[in-house]
């Protein structure tokens, strides 16, 4: 215990004292790291600027503002509807090969930069909690910087832009070529409405016939029942007369002529009677013929409501559909004259030519070249150490 304290003892010491040995060359290493360093970052190193644009994103999109809720509207919003961009798509976006090629293309910067390297240099940042996108880029030329901030900036809101229009397009497109399909389909439907009503006997036609025989029904119904009732008065009258004759005389009133005769009581309560019977007969042989007609109608009726019903339905789903394409095609139509791109992204804050570098650091450069000339002074004063006593074993 004792040696292995005494040799870690006699260890650094030996260490202290090759620090001290060679004090003279870790400091001159040191110093000449840092003056390395101060030159490489004060003379070799031109100062870089950085440039800023700030953007905001909206969710703007072109939606129908149809405000009905059937399965056409529905399937018409979902094939016209712009997805809903977020901050995140929009920053994904800026940095796009298209975005990218376009503002060398324009700034003629071919030379200088490719499509990659271009988008390495772009740093772009969402602020937390709002729907603020910052891009930015530094540069040893102020100038150069803002003016590619400001070209990406400009070329992603007109890429927004002629993404928005050739979605609108393409749904425009689609919705014209099956308004024309939609509307020969109801021009079709149309006509086989026109032929159908056009036909000798209608449901409203066949239901005022129905109307007809059912009150005829009804009054010789009625009147049946009432002719019994007086049929049977007469009997009963008759049989009180050839029980009691009396062999008198009296007036009677005819019904049909309106004439008043001079007869016997018993003789023109048979007529009335015999009157009474046929009419009695010639109901009971009308009402089945008018019921079974009144059946056959009734049939026919039904056969002429699901006719006119089933093309009712489909005139209806006809013109819906169609007016529903002509609305989408007209709330396209407005949106496709709107800039959607500067609608959903606007600037905030264009890039201008920065005065102060923020770069080099180079106090922290000199701090760096310090620490680094201090540990390779070090390691040059152990080393140094080592191979003399190499040679002198």
């Amino acid at each position: 215990m004792e040696r292995e304290e005494q040799f870690d003892e006699i260890s650094l010491r030996e260490l202290i004292e090759t620090l001290i040995k060679q004090k003279k060359l870790i400091a001159i290493i040191t110093a000449a790291a840092v003056i390395l360093t101060m030159i490489y970052s004060f003379v070799i190193l031109k100062p870089t600027y950085e440039a800023n644009m700030l953007l905001m994103t909206s969710d703007t999109a072109i939606s129908g503002v149809n405000g009905g809720t059937s399965s056409i509207d529905k399937m018409l919003d979902s094939i016209t509807d712009s997805p809903s961009m977020n901050v995140e798509t929009y920053r994904q976006q800026i940095i796009s090969p298209e975005v990218m090629r376009k503002t060398i293309d324009t700034l003629n910067l071919g030379d200088r930069y490719s499509i990659r390297t271009l988008r390495n240099k772009i740093s772009i940042e969402t602020i937390k909690d709002t729907k603020l996108i910052s891009i930015k880029m530094t540069s040893t030329d102020s100038q150069m910087a803002s003016d590619i901030i400001n070209k990406i900036g400009d070329n992603f809101i007109e890429f927004v832009n002629e993404n928005a229009k050739r979605r609108a397009n393409a749904s425009t497109e689609y919705i014209v070529s099956q308004m024309e399909i939609e509307k020969e389909l109801y021009e079709e439907t149309l006509l086989q409405q026109r032929d159908l009503l056009s036909e000798p006997r209608g449901s409203q036609e066949i239901a005022l016939e129905m109307e007809a025989i059912m009150e005829q029904l009804t009054e010789l119904k009625t009147g049946k029942n009432e002719w019994n009732l007086r049929l049977q008065s007469l009997e009963a009258a008759v049989k009180v007369a050839e029980a009691n004759p009396t062999g008198g005389s009296s007036l009677t009133l005819n019904q049909e002529t309106g004439k008043v005769l001079l007869d016997s009581s018993e003789k023109s309560m048979k007529i009335e009677m015999a009157e009474l019977e046929a009419k009695i007969s010639g109901a009971e042989k009308l009402i089945p013929e008018l019921e079974s007609h009144l059946e056959d109608l009734r049939v026919e009726y039904e056969e002429k409501q699901y006719k006119e019903g089933i093309i009712n339905q489909k005139v209806d789903l006809a013109r819906s559909t169609y007016e529903a394409f002509v609305k989408k095609h007209e709330e396209i139509r407005v949106a496709e004259s709107a800039l959607i791109g500067e609608a959903s992204v606007s600037v905030v804050s264009r890039a201008y030519p920065a005065h102060t570098p923020v770069g080099p650091n180079k106090t922290l450069n000199v701090a760096i070249g310090l620490v680094l000339g201090l540990m390779l002074g070090v390691f040059a004063a152990f080393f140094t150490e080592y191979w003399k006593q190499s040679a002198k074993s």
